[in-house]
């Protein structure tokens, strides 16, 4: 027969005779595809031949599977495909052989090219009709691509097409489309001017997620070859890699594995890995990469992959440094995203602690607006009038007292302010050197009894003899005397207010009680804050300036040590610190 009328005469054959195919003749059919053109070195095809008592058990293996593919498919373009190939089921039942031809997948993709394996298959197919035998070329199994290799242990291996081969019925089907013919610099009877322009398709970019860990790949896929082909190429580079083989079970095995991103394959059974994709965007608006991987690519899976919310559409058999790429590529702008997150809650966390210092500045503007100007206008309205009296003695015994307290008051106020913004900016030198607790705590008990006389309150010192800490003497004795005015600020009359000190392995806990009204528990963890100012029950009326617990906190840090308060309302307040002893 002639090649050209080969060529035209050839039917696609949908019914079969039951005769059988002899050796000789199927052997030479089978030589024809081994030989075809357009090989490479690595031409390494493989052609299975499938008949006798194993053909039903393989075609039950094809009925079951789209069985249970079919019912997760809404109507697209891989349900009507994978319908196609059911209906080619009785087909394949009636041809006495069925001839699979795979060709082999390498570290970067096919081994043989896809035309160079068209090619093989023509050949086949033509040498069949040569001799007398009908054939049809299925490519619905495609998407079963997964599943075929599985089944006949041929993983690695990519099916190019299935063919039924038998002794046609009748003259087979003449195909009602043929492609279409463009000329070009040539008429051609029925061509085209110019041929159609393909839709472009849509583009999404991509997220990401935090560092900090080995980033989690989860693979979502029932077909054990290509599980285990992403499952190696990931681990083999780093990724930590979570399989879950059932689609129904996706959410249990995201919330086990916390993944980074998800690779799901577009056919399971239980429901389609378009769906998956779906339901995971639905789930939250964490930014996680989704990839869907399908068999059988066209332009519609690419576009119901990204309607679905997938980042990416990874085609089989997937090239390991183009699974690689995409990965990296999805992680990285994943972590972007993150730090993008990040930033905007850290400036919005900046613009919070801004606002905090403008009111800060407030109170501090307050604070020298009305605190300040207190004891100053006490000095001056006594000196004024000292001086119009022409300093009458018993006056001035009044007056100047009270001038030099105010003066004081308002020194020590000013000391504060310096010393607390000295300590922030570490500019503030520590003159360290060994210090008896019972002495300074003597003198600041001594600075504030006149006060504590006056408010009929009992100081009381518990200080062991010999107690000796590493300090500067001047800022310890400024620290004790701010918790004794603070102290006996909030005390009763009558109440009693302790300085005590005892050592705890290599450091001193100094301590100063009241049985004072106590400190609300929401208070407790600002009470060393700036200008931050308790307000008790009996202390309607603002007093201090919020700075001497504050300046107490500073000073305590500067030495090495710890501050804290411990605090019941209605039976007292407790402040603690801690200051090193001396290398002995």
């Amino acid at each position: 027969m002639d090649t050209f009328d080969a060529l035209r005469g050839r039917r696609s054959v949908r019914r079969f005779r039951d005769t059988p195919i002899p050796q000789e003749v199927l052997e030479r059919i089978l030589d024809a595809a081994r030989w075809a053109p357009y090989g490479t070195h690595h031409d390494r095809r493989t052609l299975t031949v499938i008949a006798g008592e194993e053909k039903p058990r393989f075609l039950a293996f094809l009925s079951e599977r789209l069985e249970e593919l079919l019912p997760t498919l809404e109507d697209s373009g891989r349900r009507r495909v994978l319908q196609y190939a059911r209906s080619l089921l009785p087909v394949l039942q009636d041809a006495p052989v069925i001839v699979l031809f795979h060709t082999a997948a390498g570290p970067e993709g096919l081994e043989l090219s896809l035309t160079s394996a068209a090619t093989a298959v023509q050949n086949l197919m033509l040498a069949a009709h040569a001799q007398g035998v009908g054939s049809c070329y299925t490519t619905g199994a495609i998407y079963l691509a997964d599943d075929i290799a599985d089944y006949l242990d041929m993983r690695g291996h990519r099916l190019v097409a299935l063919v039924p081969l038998g002794y046609p019925e009748s003259g087979g089907d003449q195909r009602s489309e043929f492609p279409r013919i463009v000329g070009r610099g040539i008429t051609i009877a029925g061509a085209d001017e110019q041929p159609a322009q393909p839709a472009r398709l849509p583009v999404t970019r991509p997220e990401q997620a935090p560092p900090g860990r080995p980033e989690t790949v989860l693979i979502v896929d029932d077909s054990p070859g290509a599980v285990e082909f992403l499952t190696s190429v990931l681990r083999e580079v780093g990724y930590r890699v979570v399989q879950c083989p059932d689609a129904s079970r996706v959410s249990e095995a995201m919330a086990e594995a916390e993944p980074d991103l998800i690779i799901v394959d577009a056919l399971l059974p239980a429901v389609s890995g378009y769906e998956v994709c779906r339901r995971i965007r639905e789930a939250g608006d964490a930014p996680l990469p989704v990839v869907i991987t399908t068999s059988a690519y066209d332009e519609a899976d690419e576009l119901e992959a990204l309607d679905a919310g997938a980042n990416d559409v990874l085609i089989k058999p997937i090239r390991p440094h183009e699974l690689l790429a995409r990965v990296q590529s999805l992680l990285h702008l994943k972590d972007l995203y993150h730090r993008v997150e990040q930033h905007a809650q850290e400036l919005a966390e900046i613009n919070e602690r801004l606002r905090e210092l403008d009111q800060m500045k407030d109170s501090l503007t307050h604070m020298i607006v009305h605190d300040l100007r207190t004891p100053l206008t006490s000095i001056i309205t006594g000196l004024q009038t000292l001086e119009q009296v022409d300093y009458e003695e018993d006056l001035s015994r009044e007056l100047v007292p009270m001038a030099i307290e105010g003066a004081a008051h308002l020194a020590e106020m000013i000391t504060n302010l310096l010393d607390i913004s000295k300590m922030e900016s570490g500019q503030m030198a520590l003159h360290r050197e060994p210090v008896l607790l019972e002495e300074v705590a003597a003198e600041a008990v001594g600075r504030v009894a006149n006060l504590a006389e006056q408010n009929d309150l009992h100081l009381v010192t518990e200080v062991a003899q010999g107690l000796e800490v590493y300090a500067d003497r001047d800022l310890l004795g400024r620290v004790l005397v701010n918790l004794l005015g603070n102290a006996i600020k909030f005390t009763p009359s009558g109440g009693t207010i302790t300085v005590g000190a005892e050592r705890e392995d290599r450091e001193v806990v100094v301590s100063v009680r009241d049985t004072g009204e106590g400190i609300p528990e929401h208070e407790l963890d600002r009470i060393f804050d700036k200008f931050h100012m308790v307000e008790g029950t009996r202390a309607p009326q603002r007093r201090g300036t919020g700075l001497g617990l504050s300046f107490v906190k500073l000073a305590v840090e500067a030495h090495g040590g710890r501050v804290w308060v411990e605090s019941k309302l209605g039976e007292g307040s407790a402040f603690y610190f801690t200051l090193p002893v001396p290398a002995e």
